[in-house]
């Protein structure tokens, strides 16, 4: 009867032995894999998703959408307030309060995106793109809620100081709205900056900290 020779211990380390561990790869997948599905590669793995990473990118999405509530009321009760006197006589430092709404608002937005970019971070780092997909559109979202519920409270008491004379030119001067729809990127564009920054500073430390561990002794 033939017997087959069991392995060395001494050869348990070394490659291609049959006790030999096998090298693994990011998020533990093996790197010699026969597997075709499955790979290290982690562009494929930001383009490959499933219906966690999706669902994180929904929820990136709501979060940023609802931020537009918050932000709106803060918008409104920050922004400065138009003297309808003075405008109505003429001064035109009265309208510097116009400009400065729009201020206001780029300024809270930016403070949102800052805050959207961490939260996505910390939940969805790995969430593919679902996740800056969902800061976007959401944050497109909330921005234009956060006009509309600024406008909603400030534009019917700013128009209301009118004389009932005031004709329409009148009301669009004095109405509190946001001018500057280029602001309405601010939000999603802090937000989609903010988790890229995060992102690259995360796998920057993660690379320094294996280039500085000792390497295994062999044998």
């Amino acid at each position: 009867m033939v017997t087959k020779p069991l392995p060395d211990a001494h050869d348990a380390g070394t490659p291609g032995s049959p006790q030999a561990p096998r090298p693994r790869a990011l998020g533990g997948v093996a790197a010699d894999s026969d597997d075709p599905y499955v790979t290290t590669d982690r562009g494929y793995r930001f383009w490959a998703v499933g219906r966690a990473e999706i669902l994180t990118g929904v929820v990136c999405a709501v979060a940023m959408a609802a931020a537009g509530l918050l932000l709106g009321l803060l918008w409104a009760a920050a922004a400065p307030r138009l003297d309808v006197r003075a405008a109505i006589d003429g001064s035109e430092l009265a309208f510097g309060a116009q400009a400065g709404a729009d201020v206001y608002f780029a300024m809270i937005c930016g403070v949102g995106g800052l805050a959207g970019g961490a939260f996505a971070f910390w939940r969805g780092r790995n969430g593919g793109w679902p996740v800056p997909v969902g800061l976007a559109l959401g944050g497109i979202a909330g921005s234009v809620l956060a006009s509309w519920i600024g406008h909603g409270l400030r534009s019917a008491r700013v128009i209301a100081q009118l004389p009932h004379e005031a004709g329409d030119l009148a009301v669009q001067l004095v109405d509190f709205r946001l001018r500057s729809s280029g602001f309405l990127l601010v939000l999603p564009s802090v937000s989609l900056f903010t988790l890229a920054i995060l992102s690259w500073l995360s796998v920057s430390l993660r690379s320094r900290g294996g280039a500085g561990r000792p390497a295994d002794p062999a044998g």
